[in-house]
């Protein structure tokens, strides 16, 4: 299949066969190729340079080793099956951290496991007895390092074909995620990185964004919604933030932002694009940034769902994310039959200003209706269902949804173009 192809030819650039050791890397992809089809080894597409596999034998371990510079072995020492020197005989870096998921598993384990994947030199093998156990080892890194949710994983194990993974060990993991991503509201999108934090609105599924820097305690909340506006207001009192902006990424149908609201409270800015139409103190054009402390978000120009629809880049000191709004979700976009929209420039305006993104951008969209957080924009660029069809194919897709309009369509639109200024901003608004 094209998709086994593509990502063996990713692992060997990640062995270091790029074009120009054409020669060398062919007897190594095609040693990859035969053990992936007759042995319990699987070389998921992302991140594509890490390998999960079940007990080997001899002679296989002998040929993976040396294509391996990182091996980490999930099973004890004792092992009847481990090859510890043969392993590290090969040059391979190998680490040993028994791991059986179970509800008393003490969290240091799951913290030198997630170390581990993330220490090690790529290529890395992860084993185990069947691959299951391996599986949701990289898995558990994944969560850990990119802030998935449950939704999340149960979407990867599907789109990474990952079928040595057994639905008891998935639960299992499924379980420890609100301990690795908090669940708490205004908690971190990902411990690590305090400066995102995700906010959901269950009525209209709405994920809300504060991005806060961390030097000068400043923030910003992007597309907040109207009824969670104490919620946000408290959160940001609780962690000593000032609000300057309220960013939304397009004009919504489903709910109405707080910034008018909030600018009654605060003295804040509101802040849409120019081509949404919509009142505000400040609309963007294509390019602008957004300084927040000595964060700087990149406004993007992204129309199609609404002729108005930005995405906001922010580059953080160890990750890109990527604010989407209705533009890219989580294997999917928004809808583009109402609001001015046009799918053919939505298409255009993803593969252009969102997938040219690096592939380990976050993607922090607007809306996921399935207890899924983020993705990243490779993610999105290998498994998007409608993202990844040629344009006319999309267009034809988009043109035949036939979805109902959104609820609190005929208050949300113009409640939406006046609520981020008002005349009088003492006045409540006319909504």
């Amino acid at each position: 299949p094209v998709s086994k192809i593509s990502t063996l030819h990713a692992f060997s650039s990640a062995m270091g066969c790029n074009s120009g050791k054409s020669l060398e890397a062919a007897p190594k992809m095609e040693t990859i190729g035969n053990i992936i089809k007759d042995f319990p080894v699987r070389l998921p597409a992302l991140p594509g340079d890490v390998l999960i596999s079940g007990n080997l034998p001899t002679e296989v371990v002998d040929q993976l080793a040396p294509h391996c510079k990182g091996w980490l072995y999930v099973n004890p020492e004792s092992d009847p099956h481990f090859m510890g020197e043969t392993i590290k005989s090969k040059g391979s870096s190998l680490k040993v951290v028994p791991f059986k998921p179970s509800k008393d598993l003490a969290p240091a384990v799951i913290d030198q496991l997630v170390s581990a994947v993330q220490d090690l030199p790529r290529p890395l093998m992860i084993q185990c007895t069947s691959a299951n156990r391996a599986g949701i080892v990289l898995l558990l890194w994944m969560a850990k390092t990119r802030g998935y949710s449950k939704g999340c994983v149960e979407q990867l194990v599907a789109d990474l074909q990952l079928d040595t993974v057994r639905p008891e060990a998935l639960q299992w993991l499924q379980q420890q995620l609100p301990s690795l991503t908090p669940a708490a509201p205004g908690g971190p999108l990902v411990p690590e990185r305090t400066e995102i934090r995700q906010l959901f609105d269950e009525e209209s599924s709405t994920l809300t964004y504060l991005v806060s820097c961390c030097e000068t305690n400043e923030a910003v909340l992007i597309d907040p919604v109207l009824e969670q506006k104490d919620r946000d207001l408290h959160i940001l009192k609780d962690l000593g933030l000032t609000l300057r902006f309220v960013l939304n990424t397009h004009c919504h149908a489903d709910h109405i932002t707080s910034g008018g609201a909030i600018r009654q409270r605060l003295p804040v800015q509101t802040v849409i694009s120019e081509a949404s139409g919509a009142k505000a103190d400040r609309h963007l054009q294509h390019g602008e940034i957004i300084e927040v402390g000595q964060l700087r978000l990149e406004a993007r120009a992204t129309p199609g769902h609404t002729d108005g629809c930005m995405t906001f880049v922010l580059k953080t000191r160890n990750a890109t994310f990527a604010f989407t709004g209705d533009t890219l979700l989580i294997r999917g976009c928004g809808r583009t039959d109402f609001q001015q929209g046009n799918a053919r420039l939505l298409y255009e305006n993803v593969h252009a200003q969102i997938f040219s993104l690096p592939g380990d951008t976050v993607v922090c969209p607007g809306h996921d209706y399935k207890d899924r957080c983020v993705s990243t924009v490779e993610e999105e660029r290998r498994f998007n269902p409608r993202l990844t069809k040629s344009k006319e194919e999309f267009v034809q897709i988009m043109d035949n949804l036939k979805l109902p309009n959104p609820k609190k369509i005929d208050v949300a639109v113009p409640g939406n173009m006046m609520c981020g200024v008002q005349d009088d901003p003492y006045d409540p608004l006319a909504i």
